[in-house]
């Protein structure tokens, strides 16, 4: 059976927003399992990913930035939504074979999504393990990603973007893609 990759971008975006949505305003400042984030900036981070998918897709510019803080406005849920949306309908209306401008080499949209589908899923569990709170990537949503970044471990292994790949908890493939972009999990 074909894997529909827009549907779990969708779906990687819901598991990111349910995430953000048990984020307090007083809870910004918090910590989370990337080096250097606190929930603001991991956070602005997504939700410019997801502007920069559409920027990308519509005017074939590559944002070099990431949005300041102030981008999530006083209601940032409200924000991430109405980008998430945006993005979304971006989605739905693009052939994955779409061949895209990029800094480093050309790429399908279809690999953008796969990035996409990563920031999404991995950082709706930064933000749960900030605040305490059980999460997994979905089984189906993982595995595609694990089949997704294997076949780049160098570049994953060598890349700032990512913590050094280590052992999984166990041998689910949530725990699996977790361990591999360097996600240290708690039993």
């Amino acid at each position: 059976m074909a894997v529909d990759v827009v549907d779990l971008y969708i779906r990687s975006v819901a598991s990111f927003g349910e995430a953000l949505t048990k984020v307090g305003l007083d809870e910004w400042q918090k910590p989370t399992p990337c080096p250097d984030w606190d929930m603001q900036s991991l956070s602005v981070h997504v939700v410019s990913g997801e502007v920069q998918l559409v920027e990308l897709v519509e005017s074939g510019i590559v944002m070099d930035q990431e949005m300041d803080s102030g981008v999530l406005g006083s209601d940032p849920v409200a924000t991430w939504r109405g980008a998430a949306i945006r993005a979304i309908t971006i989605a739905r209306s693009t052939p994955l074979d779409t061949e895209l401008p990029h800094p480093k080499a050309d790429l399908t949209f279809e690999s953008l999504l796969g990035a996409r589908i990563t920031e999404n899923a991995v950082h709706a569990w930064d933000l749960s393990q900030a605040l305490s709170l059980p999460c997994a990537v979905e089984d189906d949503i993982a595995g595609w990603l694990l089949d997704y970044w294997l076949p780049l471990f160098d570049f994953i292994s060598d890349s700032e973007h990512f913590s050094s790949p280590v052992q999984p908890i166990d041998d689910t493939p949530s725990a699996r893609l977790l361990g591999l972009l360097g996600r240290n999990q708690k039993n």
